[in-house]
């Protein structure tokens, strides 16, 4: 068994490494019933990103069946050796965590996330994960990539599944507005996607791909109480409010040269994306979306110490009715700012940095099924919206684009990584702010 330097683990006992791992389970699940609803805009890279995990996943495992895996200790990492471990060559590389919790508002949460990043012979990746809370929010993922599509190395394939119900989804308005995060509407939400994707390598670490979509969106009155109406009400002429059906088309470029999926120690991960949702494809809306996002992570000192640096804009081409709400650029939640609510601000472009650190304290192997590395992580960020009130509805209130800044909002907080083997990287982060004093998050994937 391996540990880096941390005091409160002992070698000798295998038990406390099962109650450790229990309880990081139970404490993800336990975490999730503080956690605010997931951000309704900003998910347009998620199938970009997922990409990009299975071009490193297959990059890795050429380089294990090349060269084999790295030495247990080994700090320097040569030209073409692999940096992961020898999990990323298992036939099944699999991770289960459950969820479970309550919260007050929620009620009772169950859950689960199952990842496979080499299931069958042809290396598929496999990602599922669901939530269900009693008091009606749920959310179903499910997603297959083949780096080998076709036979050959060249093609990748991508399908991705998902389904999102929350019945009390609120609104704090339009543009970089100082209402202190407070609620000024409340909505329900029903959204069902589906996208396909075809990736073509042009070297290593360079994939071009083309995605097709259909999104479908339902909203609802919500759940108002006290001063706080539903959107239907008191926005009836907030665009996007009556939902709709996209059939969004986009075309994106992506470099990454990091090498181990769960814990990548250096390396770029950069995605250039154009998506277009217009008439011609059978849209009632019309915009086109433009979206940058570089990361890049280093290690300091030792691979034990690594710091990221992340670069994110984002700009939407579309007016009056033509651009709903939902589809507009958005800062807060766990896509960037974690400091503030989900969606606390949208607008047509934003753009935000931030800057982590990555400390590993514990790594260790469970009754050789997984290999379970911990780190704790601080990190930081600014960004901001922006919005042109000229391109909203003539007849949209004033009071859905309250006191306008031109300040940069910033955000920072501390967390906790789990990797387990090669397949999972459960985040749990409180970020603070000023108008907010703790955001708990739960995600899968790495933030750099």
């Amino acid at each position: 068994m391996r540990f880096s330097n941390f005091p409160s683990f002992k070698s000798h006992s295998i038990y406390r490494h099962i109650g450790i791992t229990i309880g990081l389970s139970l404490a993800t699940g336990f975490l999730h019933s503080a956690i605010v609803p997931k951000a309704l805009a900003g998910q347009d890279l998620e199938t970009s990103q997922y990409l990009s995990q299975i071009v490193i996943n297959d990059n890795e495992r050429a380089a294990f069946k090349k060269s084999g895996a790295k030495p247990s200790g080994q700090e320097i990492i040569a030209p073409g050796q692999p940096e992961a471990p020898a999990e990323v060559g298992k036939k099944h590389n699999i991770a289960v965590l459950p969820q479970l919790g309550y919260d007050p508002t929620s009620g009772f949460i169950i859950g689960g996330k199952l990842a496979d990043n080499n299931f069958s012979s042809s290396n598929l990746n496999m990602d599922l994960g669901a939530t269900y809370a009693t008091s009606g929010d749920a959310s179903f993922d499910l997603s297959f990539g083949d780096p080998n599509l076709f036979g050959g190395h060249q093609w990748i394939g991508l399908i991705k599944f998902t389904k999102d119900l929350s019945p009390g989804s609120d609104f704090y308005g339009l543009g970089n507005n100082s209402t202190g995060g407070t609620t000024l509407a409340t909505y329900n939400l029903h959204r069902t996607k589906a996208n396909f994707t075809l990736g073509y390598r042009l070297a290593p670490h360079w994939v071009a791909a083309l995605d097709i979509g259909f999104d479908k969106i339902s909203i609802g009155k919500g759940s108002p109480s006290g001063n706080t109406p539903s959107a239907l009400t008191r926005f009836p002429n907030l665009p996007g409010l009556h939902g709709n059906y996209n059939n969004p088309v986009a075309l994106s470029l992506i470099y990454n040269t990091q090498r181990d999926l769960t814990r990548p120690t250096h390396g770029w991960n950069n995605i250039v994306k154009i998506q277009h949702v217009g008439p011609e494809l059978g849209n009632s809306v019309n915009y086109t979306r433009y979206l940058a996002d570089f990361k890049y992570t280093l290690p300091v000192f030792s691979s034990k110490n690594i710091l990221g640096f992340r670069l994110d804009g984002e700009y939407v081409d579309g007016s009056g009715n033509n651009l709903p709400f939902y589809e507009m650029a958005s800062i807060g939640g766990s896509n960037n700012l974690e400091g503030f609510k989900s969606d606390r601000f949208l607008g047509q472009s934003r753009v935000f940095a931030q800057i982590g650190y990555r400390r590993l304290l514990a790594d260790f192997d469970f009754y050789n099924i997984w290999r379970v590395r911990i780190d704790g992580a601080l990190f930081g960020g600014a960004g901001r919206v922006f919005l042109n009130r000229s391109k909203l509805p003539h007849n949209l209130s004033r009071a859905a684009t309250p006191d306008l800044s031109s300040k940069f909002r910033y955000s920072y907080g501390t967390g906790v990584r789990i990797d387990l083997g090669e397949a999972l990287t459960a985040r749990i982060d409180i970020g603070f702010s000023k108008n907010n004093k703790a955001q708990a998050f739960l995600e899968f994937g790495n933030r750099f």
